[in-house]
């Protein structure tokens, strides 16, 4: 025999995920291919392209990833990405006028590159063509000129060095890299938004002294570099606007319905339809939030906590189905549902709707306990309603 507990907590702590399976488990899979964890880590959505033939893509099909190119320690701030072709690095050849040692020839005949060490013409075995734009394999500028170099997968970047003071930043920010927290270096590199800071901003450097203390170097949209110490900023909360668009992608024009038990001081009526407008990096503190259109127009901007998963979080205060029609919700329970009442005659699933979950569910007298309420269960539904 099922115990009440477990009775309860299967149709009432669980019912979040029976709605979310209700309203299609497609949202649910793609909600998963974008939640990371904010806290010390840049949440990096879509920095992986397929190159778009207007074709379906071919099972065999090269896989490519944009990266950030650092030249002898400095970030090359560009609209253009260094890729990873099935692994291997490419560089884009407008890139070659800020590494040193490398001259660029064009003629009918294609495109050729000098360097100290010897010249060669672009070909399909050494260079790809990309967003429309031709990109030359690392390994061959390796071997064309005095240059040296790695890729880094903890920071999602290729490091290009030609002179021993370059090699010497370079590996001075590998080994800063090494010592940030989780996956926080894929941040190097990247233009992220930040809790706390309005405004985009590049992470230009890293730096890391005393044995101790690691901090960012920043540059923002007007071009001026300031420190974040990770010491003294709280949160360590990064985001890019790769995750705004995913998060976009998938929740833009959804109708949902509040769930208050889960909003703190809630602007909604309790279970209210409204719809996710948008997602945005607030312009004057650089906060994540979601936009939340109700039906009068009125859009209403909810902060999405540092440190929470953004996906789960708005998974968590919306249903994204109506539940009245999910659960076959009567008149009179759907309206103490949408006043966030419990009445008597209420199934889990109800009461769940209307107050959350419970602070503590007693087995042996199957009751269930919502700050100073005890709800007692009969077949499945409340029974009594005792107050203390």
């Amino acid at each position: 025999m099922v115990s009440r507990r477990n009775f309860f907590l299967m149709n009432c702590s669980g019912i979040r995920r029976d709605v979310l399976h209700i309203m299609g488990e497609g949202i649910r899979t793609s909600m998963k291919k974008i939640v990371m964890p904010l806290i010390a880590v840049l949440l990096l959505i879509g920095l992986c392209y397929t190159a778009d033939t207007g074709h379906a893509a071919a099972a065999n099909a090269p896989s490519y990833k944009e990266i950030s190119t650092f030249a002898d320690g400095k970030l090359i701030i560009s609209p253009s990405k260094s890729v990873l072709v099935n692994g291997s690095a490419y560089v884009p050849v407008k890139f070659l006028n800020q590494i040193p040692g490398f001259t660029i020839a064009s003629s009918a005949s294609g495109i050729t590159l000098t360097g100290s060490k010897g010249s060669g013409k672009l070909n399909k075995d050494n260079s790809v063509l990309y967003n429309n734009s031709n990109y030359v394999a690392f390994k061959t500028l390796l071997k064309l000129g005095a240059i040296d170099g790695k890729y880094a997968s903890s920071a999602d970047s290729l490091f290009i060095w030609s002179t021993e003071e370059g090699k010497t930043k370079s590996n001075s920010m590998l080994f800063a890299i090494s010592k940030l927290p989780g996956t926080m270096g894929l941040a190097v590199g990247k233009k992220v938004y930040m809790y706390g800071h309005p405004g985009s901003h590049w992470v230009t450097d890293v730096q890391y002294s005393d044995n101790a203390s690691l901090s960012l170097i920043m540059q923002n949209e007007a071009g001026i570099i300031w420190t974040l110490d990770l010491d003294s900023y709280e949160n360590h909360t990064l985001y890019s606007p790769e995750i705004l668009q995913g998060l976009r992608d998938i929740y833009n024009g959804l109708p949902v319905w509040a769930s208050n038990p889960e909003i703190p001081d809630s602007p909604f009526k309790n279970m209210e339809k409204v719809t996710v407008k948008d997602f945005r990096s607030n312009p004057n503190n650089g906060n994540l939030e979601v936009i939340i259109r109700r039906a009068n127009g009125q859009d209403v901007n909810m902060t999405i906590a540092p440190g929470a998963r953004p996906g789960e979080y708005v998974n968590r205060i919306f249903y994204f189905k109506n539940p009245r029609v999910a659960f076959a919700i009567n008149d009179k329970i759907w309206a103490a549902i949408r006043e966030e009442r419990v009445i008597v005659g209420m199934r889990p699933e109800e009461v769940l709707l209307s107050w959350g979950e419970p602070d503590s569910i007693n087995d042996d007298l199957d009751y269930v306990v919502y700050g100073k309420v005890y709800l007692y269960f009969n077949n499945n539904k409340v029974q009594y309603i005792y107050k203390f």
